[in-house]
């Protein structure tokens, strides 16, 4: 009977082993501790130290089953111990047995790869625990919302499971001045990157930072080309604000030069006021006198410069006022308040060098900035070292990442469009040719956006590609996986066959109109759907599973009877209301785990296509003979069946 690990006096001082259980017990002991749980997972009877996780017997197995729900498991482990608990681990963590048990004898132990498993899954969840504990701890955070972000942490961490790609990258680390960002701007929107997230608040943190001397984290570059800027993978908003805050933006000077151009015959003086004695132009004033810039400005286009349009422009911005982000002293006090133009001249001390300010952002000096550049690599070898760099602490999320390593996948870029989430600057066309000609498609982004899913992180990008890989991704008889690996499979699926019918940018098209449609009609019909399925009731945030259910099954009755959803709306608009509110389907799993989670999106979805009085196999091949796949019956394969 395999029922224990060896007993620890067993393990040589310098087996690895060791230091794994000595961790793995610290772990546990640590999620016992907590006062509250997300939904779903049961609290702990009671608080236990490291010392009670007893690996000599069954001891650590009841512990280990004790706060299993932290661990967010694909499934229950067993209460009973022994050799159905090893199997359940087995499973789990998909090791070989051969790899996971040493052969022979009564009580053999678990191996090193099956320990640094455990330890690793455990190290996970301790770090989640304190997120979540923190995060209920916030304003305005009620448990729903903690429980989603808990849950949505642990699909990131399965997600990024699996490499990418084992072949290496050629890169190089080094230190830049600032200059070298300020003097030659590298690409900061590469059609993956983001737009701009942070506020003035977050760029006023960072300049207060720099002129401080505090170091800043690192700067990943990709190298395009000899003679071509290089793009921005990591770093976006950070080089942002500095290129903003000394007016070096590739936006802003563009700008300046259209509207100086406009007005070439206009001539100002060093008070930024028309003169045609004067000397000096718009961009002279840009250049080296902000405030009178701002004033000629006026002058010439009638109208004031406010916060919006220089954020829209991409123009300086002042320092902060107060003394609260650390510009205290004799030589940072006087910098408060002012945009760089006024503090230019104004001698600092950082990095034990008494410097000019303009010095800092534009002369080589000892104050420097982390710089990773890949010299030759693809998107996906980049993005693999960043799942790397998130176990070590610099926490992209899966949507950061995806958009990335996927990013040559034109289902990627769509989504990313259409989701209102690409760079507002950029042309969606050219960031994704098969959303061109679709009108209105903003409107997509604005629904997702009112249902509670914000532009920060791509959590609208999030939500988009989970109702597309639940419609379209058929998995060939596989069970699906987390949310963020269900995404991956559909999008790497794509990237392997160019005869996949998603990779035909005219079925593309097809598909964005069809989801524009049923996004409308879902957010139309608010009447149809209980206040539960959001936080706080009635006009508040989404609930992710409800949305993801309830949108996938109006698509696929949208593709099934385009020509009479409104009408089979309005007839069984009472019949789904009630449904929402009061069936035993549509309650919300208490169990947060990733099968209970695709059950109850298999159910709304099934059963709201058969209170619209449409057959769901018959919906399902109308999705497959318009896209050339369908998702439906890998759906239904995770229904759970009901215990007899």
């Amino acid at each position: 009977m395999i029922d224990s690990i060896e007993h620890e006096d067993d393990f040589d001082e310098d087996d690895p082993r060791v230091l794994f259980l000595e961790s793995i017990a610290e772990g546990l002991a640590t999620l016992s501790e907590a006062s509250d749980t997300p939904s779903g997972v049961p609290p702990v009877s009671s608080i236990f130290s490291s010392g009670d996780v007893d690996f000599a017997s069954d001891s650590w197995m009841n512990k280990l089953a004790e706060v299993q729900g932290w661990l967010s498991l694909s499934d229950d482990l067993p209460l009973t111990g022994g050799a159905p608990f090893f199997q359940a681990l087995i499973t789990e963590f998909n090791l070989e047995p051969t790899d996971h048990l040493a052969p022979g004898g009564a009580h053999p132990p678990l191996s090193l790869r099956a320990l640094e498993r455990l330890n690793e899954r455990v190290e996970a969840a301790v770090r989640l625990q304190g997120n979540y504990l923190e995060e209920l701890e916030a304003k305005g955070t009620n448990r729903a919302m903690a429980t989603q972000s808990w849950a949505d942490a642990w699909a990131e961490i399965d997600a990024g499971e699996e490499a990418v790609t084992p072949e290496p990258v050629t890169a190089k680390a080094a230190v830049w001045s600032i200059y070298h960002f300020t003097k030659k701007p590298p690409n900061l929107t590469p059609s993956y990157q983001r737009g701009d997230v942070w506020g003035n608040g977050d760029r006023q943190s960072l300049m207060e930072s720099i002129l401080r001397g505090v170091p800043l984290p690192s700067v990943i570059l990709l190298r395009t080309g000899p003679s071509t800027p290089h793009e921005v993978v990591d770093g976006k908003q950070r080089l942002t604000a500095i290129l903003r805050f000394v007016g070096k933006h590739p936006v802003a000077k563009q700008k300046v030069a259209e509207v100086t151009a406009r007005h070439s015959d206009k001539k100002f003086n060093d008070k930024g006021r028309l003169d045609k004695r004067g000397d000096r132009n718009l961009t002279d004033l840009f250049n080296d006198d902000y405030p009178a810039f701002r004033r000629a400005w006026k002058a010439l286009e009638g109208y004031a410069l406010n916060s919006a349009l220089e954020n829209e422009y991409y123009f300086p911005f002042k320092l902060r006022t107060t003394g609260d982000g650390g510009l205290v002293g004799p030589y940072l006090e006087p910098l408060r308040g002012k945009y760089y133009t006024q503090i230019k001249a104004r001698e600092i001390d950082v990095a034990n060098q008494k410097i000019v300010v303009e010095a800092l952002f534009e002369d080589p000096v000892d104050y420097t900035v982390p710089v990773i550049e890949y010299t030759q690599a693809s998107q996906a070898q980049i993005h693999e070292v960043f799942r790397l760099y998130n176990k070590q602490g610099v926490h992209l999320n899966a949507e950061e990442i995806r958009n990335a390593v996927y990013h040559e996948v034109e289902l990627t870029r769509a989504t990313l469009a259409a989701a209102g989430d690409a760079d507002p600057n950029t042309d969606v066309a050219e960031i994704s040719r098969s959303l061109a000609g679709i009108d209105d498609l903003g409107r997509l982004g604005d629904a997702l956006t009112a249902y509670g899913f914000g532009g920060t992180r791509y959590k609208r990008t999030k939500v988009l590609a989970w109702v597309i890989s639940v419609l379209v991704h058929d998995t060939k008889g596989k069970d699906l996986a987390s949310t963020s690996r269900n995404i991956d499979d559909l999008l790497k699926a794509i990237q392997k066959n160019k005869a996949h019918p998603l990779a035909e940018p005219s079925t593309l098209t097809k598909l964005f109109s069809l989801l524009l449609h049923a996004v409308e009609l879902h957010s139309s019909h608010d009447e149809l759907w209980s206040d539960k399925f959001k936080d706080g009731g009635k006009g508040a945030k989404w609930q992710e599973l409800q949305l993801v259910g309830s949108l996938v099954g109006i698509t696929m009755a949208l593709a099934a009877s385009p020509d009479d959803i409104e009408e089979r709306l309005e007839a069984n608009g009472d019949a789904i209301r009630t449904a929402s509110q009061e069936a035993a389907d549509w309650e919300r799993p208490e169990k947060t785990q990733t099968k209970t989670q695709w059950d109850y999106i298999a159910k709304i979805n099934k059963n709201l296509l058969e209170l619209l009085g449409i057959d769901p196999d018959q919906a399902a091949e109308a999705v497959r003979l318009q896209f050339g796949t369908s998702g439906y019956a890998s759906l239904q394969r995770m229904r759970i069946e009901p215990k007899s």
